[in-house]
């Protein structure tokens, strides 16, 4: 390995270089100066030569000991580059946007850069043709000479090429191509992406090719260098040309150059926080005076971005000018470096998108802008020949990524190769596939608490091999202390072609018979997880269920969705839960029972799902997502025996705030109307695992508060390093700031008071015949607030909790002796 670090300087007046390229000559690896003009390089494909160059000053080259770790040092002579009124230096304590040009020259951008965009013009359209290709890199001959890759992976050896750029051998490993047709509406604003091509390597029985295309997307989103704030790898970058610009960005001129014939500003910009999510690079402007439209830009990020897994990234856009008025982006591609670990290998990821045939300010038809869907896919859209994809490409393929796909057949093919997939997925997602079916999850296999002891479980579900439309699942689990079992069967029908097609129209009937924790509903984890084991305090009140549940989901491309639900529910008492009325003579009750219907409307507009091949995950956006739904018990349906209602509402929006990170909050209220016993009352989500939960309130007992009526507000504020970026320290551990407040006020009335009532169940108390579930204060809510360190080793976020009411209630949870305090952490990975 060559390791080389220096400083790049102006020979005349020692001044560091800002922008300087310094590469080794004949291959493309390679690095600019930052601020200061210095450089670091490491690389196991370097040359003998170093050079140094930049405009105006004359290529200097230095001789390199291949590895070995060195200090090379430039000075580059010729005067600095004088342009009309100012001169060009690198003085970073001179550096101020008052009489700058390059601050009026990005201010006149910015000030033009609604008439640049094409968003300007009444109507467009254009051909669209994406590629995606994702390869291996950093193979050294050392891995190529490994003899179980040779003996069992042969068909992959012959698959990987060498670089005529840099020389680097490298393993084409996936790709993509999408044709589309995009259609514009000013008014009423409408964007359309009518897909009628794709072609994608897969595999089939690991991943969904869904979920795959999804994942591409979200890494490799459309970029618009005129957007104020650009989403790229799950964080908000800011565009050099947003009006923030000049206070997130440097900026300097660096010469006047031709661009496709023509006279151009180089314009080049770089972080003032190198640590900020923010790009460095060049900025090509149109020299007339007049619409100081963008011409090129080529952009990267510093090597000391607060960003994971990513060790380089290049951006290139160029524009060409139709009608003599308006300049459009003609050839974007994007290169992403991914790297897991430091020395290991890692992906290369490009994305080259070449748009053409545009026609402007002439409408299509209605029903081309009436679509409901932002992308609309045609049915055939996957079967298109050979001979369309040779006259729907710019270029043709070279001949490794023709032969990807047949490589990516045949290695899933091999039984090593099943093997690894199978154990790899099996950790992952906790399932193993065998035949028609899949056992799981593994986390749940074995778990504990105070009731049933030690638990066993196993189950079964459906794939696809076994049926598109129709999924059955079950699962069984034994305790040893209360000596039951619990199992579930059930059964799903979707209306789709499939059932893992988004938008759902589907039908779910089910049974089940188990045990839960009242008030809890953890949307994406099983309350019989491994992890959840482990509980601070009591835990030693449960409810044993026996439901039977029809459930019918519709949703929409809009975003809006009914949930139409019928339930006959039997509850009873399990540990020391008991169900008895305070009345003269105490009455003991086994169970409650219950016929409920539910309506649940949601509205989520432009919502996307992360699709697996037997779940989905939501993926958040700017837009707000409301919530209703209404609960109407029924007695004497079949066997309920409670007439009363429930109505509830929800609102949460994530709000973006580009260099101060993001914020999500959360709204909720709702009602019981009638008469009904404790565990119908609202129990709040509470976590007494050591695990962190967003949704719930960590530093609450299970059953601790109930009401008949309740609010509730919940924030979290994630800021993406904006404060640790700043911090010496800090700034090198990329750690990043999470700050979040949840508070809850509710009311019961004296309807549903067993004080007032004696005939209600009474609430329970703790072993010592104390109180241990209580009604709230008048006027002052459950509140806890937390802060703590996200990108914690790149996969933890740990938080400091403290509980700031009700500190007197029996069982609180106690860190350093101080009541309320708790420290939770769990697993996220994200860029």
């Amino acid at each position: 390995m060559t390791r080389i670090k220096g400083t790049v300087v102006d020979a005349q007046t020692k001044e560091p270089l800002p922008f300087v390229n310094v590469a080794f000559k004949g291959a493309n690896v390679g690095t600019t100066t930052d601020f200061d003009g210095k450089f670091s390089l490491e690389t196991q494909w370097g040359t003998t030569v170093l050079q140094a160059s930049f405009v105006g000053y004359k290529t200097a080259s230095k001789t390199v000991q291949l590895g070995k770790s060195q200090e090379i040092n430039f000075q580059l002579t010729n005067d600095a580059i004088e342009m009309e009124t100012f001169t060009v230096k690198a003085d970073k304590k001179r550096y101020r946007n008052k009489d700058n040009p390059a601050v009026e020259l990005i201010k006149l951008v910015i000030d033009h850069k609604d008439e640049n965009r094409k968003e300007s013009l009444d109507y467009y359209e254009f051909d669209k043709y994406e590629k995606i290709e994702i390869d291996l890199n950093n193979i050294t001959e050392e891995f190529l000479n490994k003899g179980w890759l040779k003996k069992k992976f042969q068909v992959v050896l012959d698959h990987i090429d060498t670089s005529e750029v840099n020389g680097k051998p490298y393993l084409p490993i996936f790709l993509r191509e999408t044709a589309s047709k995009m259609y514009y509406r000013k008014k009423p604003k409408t964007l359309k992406e009518y897909q009628y091509g794709s072609k994608m390597t897969g595999f089939e029985g690991y991943l969904d090719d869904n979920g795959i295309s999804f994942i591409m997307d979200k890494l490799y989103q459309d970029i618009d260098i005129y957007d104020n704030n650009i989403d790229l790898l799950s964080n908000q970058f800011t565009s050099p040309i947003s009006p923030l610009g000049t206070t997130i960005y440097k900026y300097f001129i660096i010469d006047t150059l031709d661009v496709n014939g023509y006279n151009c500003i180089n314009l080049a910009f770089t972080p003032r926080n190198k640590a900020d999510f923010a790009f460095k690079g060049n900025m090509y402007i149109l020299n007339d005076s007049s619409t100081y439209a963008v011409t090129k830009v080529q952009m990267t990020v510093t090597d000391d971005i607060n960003l994971n897994f990513v060790k380089d990234l290049q951006l290139d856009q160029e524009f060409t000018l139709y009608n003599d008025s308006i300049w459009l982006l003609t050839k974007d591609k994007l290169v992403i470096d991914y790297n897991l670990t430091e020395k290991g290998r890692g992906m290369f990821g490009k994305r080259t998108v070449n748009f053409n045939n545009h026609v402007f300010n002439k409408p299509a038809s209605e029903e081309i802008y009436n679509k409901v869907e932002k992308i609309i896919k045609e049915e055939d859209m996957n079967q298109k020949t050979d001979s369309f994809w040779v006259a729907t490409r710019p270029d043709t393929l070279t001949k490794q990524e023709e032969g990807v796909y047949f490589m990516i057949d045949s290695i899933q093919k091999i039984p090593a190769f099943k093997r690894t997939m199978d154990i790899a997925f099996l950790f992952i997602t906790g399932w193993k596939e065998i035949g028609i079916i899949e056992i799981g999850p593994l986390a749940s296999f074995y778990s504990f608490n105070d009731v049933e002891g030690f638990r066993l479980r196993s189950g079964f579900r459906t794939t696809q091999k076994f049926s598109k439309k129709n999924m059955f699942e079950s699962y069984g689990a034994y305790g040893f202390k209360d000596k039951e079992w619990k199992y579930l069967f059930a059964f799903t029908h979707s209306f789709n072609r499939n059932f893992l097609d988004n938008p759902q129209n589907r039908i779910l009937v089910q049974y089940q018979h188990e045990t839960i924790f009242p008030g809890q509903d953890l949307q994406f984890l099983n309350d019989d997880n491994f992890l959840l084991s482990f509980k601070r305090g009591n835990s030693d009140q449960m409810l044993f269920i026996d439901s039977w549940k029809l459930d019918y989901n519709k949703e929409s491309h809009s975003g809006f969705a009914y949930n139409v639900i019928y339930e006959y529910k039997e509850q009873r008492p399990l540990g020391r839960l008991f169900f008895q009325t305070s009345e003269p003579i105490p009455v003991t009750y086994d169970d409650i029972k219950t016929d409920a219907f539910d309506i649940n409307l949601r509205f989520a507009p432009n919502e996307q799902f992360y699709q697996g091949k037997n779940f989905r995950l939501p993926i958040p956006n700017k837009y707000p997502i409301f919530n209703l739904s209404y609960r109407q018990g029924i007695k004497g349906l079949t066997q309920g025996e409670i007439e009363f209602s429930r109505l509830a509402g929800r609102v949460s929006k994530r709000f973006y705030l580009a260099q101060l990170g993001f914020c999500d909050i959360e709204v909720e209220g709702g009602k019981i109307f009638g008469q009904v016993p404790y565990p119908l009352l609202n129990l709040p989500q509470a976590n007494q695992s050591f695990f962190l939960q967003e949704p719930s309130f960590n530093m609450m007992n299970f059953m601790e508060f109930l009401s008949d009526e309740y609010t509730s507000v919940k924030l979290n504020y994630y800021f993406n390093g904006f404060i640790f970026n700043k911090i010496p320290l800090f700034k090198r551990l990329k750690w990043r700031e999470v700050i979040s407040a949840k508070a809850l006020y509710g009311n019961l009335t004296s309807e549903n008071d067993p004080t007032v009532h004696p005939d209600l169940f009474r609430f329970p108390t703790d072993p010592d015949g104390n109180q241990s579930i209580f009604t709230f204060d008048k006027g002052i809510p459950y509140v806890e607030v937390s802060a703590g360190i996200m990108n914690f080793f790149k996969v933890f976020r740990i938080e400091l909790l403290q509980r700031l009411t009700y500190l007197d209630n029996p069982n609180i949870g106690t860190t350093f002796g101080v009541p309320g305090l708790g420290i939770r952490a769990k697993g996220k990975v994200d860029f």
